[in-house]
């Protein structure tokens, strides 16, 4: 039986697990800002995060192992890890009543996302329009910027009357900072690879 269906399903099942974790994100926060959640529970955004970002690895170990590469998977894979940062970006902005130092970031890194998706649709994938490395550096950077801000989170419910600058402090608030720092940059990214793809389109 062949199993060369199975790089693809994969990369499907990460974008339902990307917007489960937006879910999480909200249900389970929302749920410890009034008192109803409380314990391991809060690590549980966290988890699927990592673990739906780690099937991106998977995927494509699988394709190249069952040698089932394929123009779906490659057009897929990139929108999977796009609806990922977007959903846990979106439900992260909206625990934070959509303030400034992560609305902001937020729009840039999801608006540029949708434009350049819209734009490989529109214009059939033209060479101009490939995955450049700043491109690829800009979702490392985001994917790793909020499992940081997701863990800090959960941390701080157990370390919210440590004193400043223990380490419990600031095992909490540390991930947290580089978090935000992270999504940052990767906003800056976003913005110079738009306006990059942008020139290579015209």
């Amino acid at each position: 039986m062949s199993l060369k269906w199975l790089p693809n399903a994969v990369t499907v099942l990460r974008c339902v697990l990307a917007i489960i974790v937006g879910y999480a994100i909200l249900d389970t926060h929302k749920d410890a800002l009034a008192g109803r959640e409380h314990g391991v529970w809060l690590f549980l955004p966290f988890a699927l995060f990592v673990i739906t970002a780690a099937t991106d690895w998977l995927d494509g170990v699988l394709a190249r192992r069952l040698d089932a590469e394929s123009k779906f998977g490659a057009r897929l894979d990139p929108i999977a890890d796009k609806l990922l940062a977007a959903s846990s970006l979106l439900a992260l902005s909206h625990l934070e009543h959509w303030a400034w130092y992560l609305m902001l970031p937020t729009v840039a890194i999801v608006g540029r996302d949708f434009m350049m998706t819209a734009m490989r649709e529109a214009l059939g994938n033209p060479p101009g329009l490939k995955v450049s490395k700043a491109a690829k550096w800009k979702t490392a950077i985001v994917l790793t910027a909020i499992g940081l801000v997701l863990f800090s989170m959960a941390a701080s419910y157990f370390a919210y009357d440590a004193d400043p600058y223990s380490i419990a402090w600031l095992a909490s608030r540390g991930p947290l900072l580089l978090g935000l720092l992270g999504i940052w940059v990767a906003a800056i990214l976003s913005v110079i690879t738009a306006i990059d793809y942008v020139q290579a389109s015209s």
